[in-house]
């Protein structure tokens, strides 16, 4: 189980906020404005999305029970959003497949991270399988949207201070088994939003479902039987 746990941690936000902050200040740093703008849109679209579906379901208990459904998973997104634009901007640029070889790795980390979820009961297949499709429709759009740019300018290799700095967190932050207070920064914001006072769980759908389906309360006239004949 110790091994789910260690490729879990390349999807925390401790590890992939700043690496995706990195990402952010290289494409400033070289010029890329266009593609920092989508870069930076598109990112906090899917983790405001993920943010919300949260909240919905641990302050009012919106979601899908006929799918397990209780909200986007965090870490696959962050994954699947992340580290195939991390390593396909990494990857020396003058061949461009050497890129799209990086970005396929880093889709099957990110897969990886999702699948890992499942052993350890943090989340259902739907929350994965949402989580990893909206993470790939970031990265995939912004890898597909930029390459054509990429390809028609003169591209340098990254800096080394960058990448010391990016592996350091790749290797260091899983390792040490730091991981940012998300989970409990999101159920305070959520109770306090809704003036709950407990997190919605999923087995209070299974309450809520069993006091729906339960039976009426036997009337008082149903256990004395009528008599129409004198004894």
């Amino acid at each position: 189980m110790w091994h789910w746990h260690l490729i879990s941690r390349f999807g925390d936000t401790a590890l992939l906020l700043p690496c995706a902050a990195l990402l952010l200040l290289s494409l400033c740093h070289r010029g890329e404005w266009r593609a920092a703008r989508d870069w930076s849109l598109t990112f906090a679209a899917a983790a405001g999305l993920t943010l919300a579906s949260k909240l919905a379901f641990i302050g009012w208990g919106i979601g899908v029970p006929a799918l397990n459904f209780t909200g986007f998973s965090g870490h696959s997104m962050m994954a699947a959003s992340v580290l195939p634009v991390l390593l396909h901007r990494l990857a020396p640029g003058q061949r461009p497949h050497v890129g799209w070889i990086a970005a396929t790795l880093g889709a099957s980390l990110a897969l990886l991270v999702g699948y890992s979820r499942l052993p350890l009961g943090a989340h259902s297949f739907s929350e994965v399988a949402g989580g990893l499709t909206l993470g790939f429709a970031v990265s995939g759009g912004y890898l597909l949207a930029t390459a054509p740019r990429r390809r028609s300018r003169r591209h340098r290799s990254p800096r080394a201070s960058l990448l010391l700095l990016i592996g350091a967190l790749l290797l260091g932050v899983p390792a040490s088994g730091a991981h940012a207070p998300t989970e409990q920064w999101i159920e305070q914001i959520a109770l306090y939003l809704s003036g709950r006072a407990r997190p919605f769980q999923r087995e209070d759908w299974q309450r809520r479902d069993a006091a729906t389906i339960a039976p009426p309360s036997p009337s008082p006239f149903a256990s004395a039987s009528p008599s129409f004949f004198p004894a």
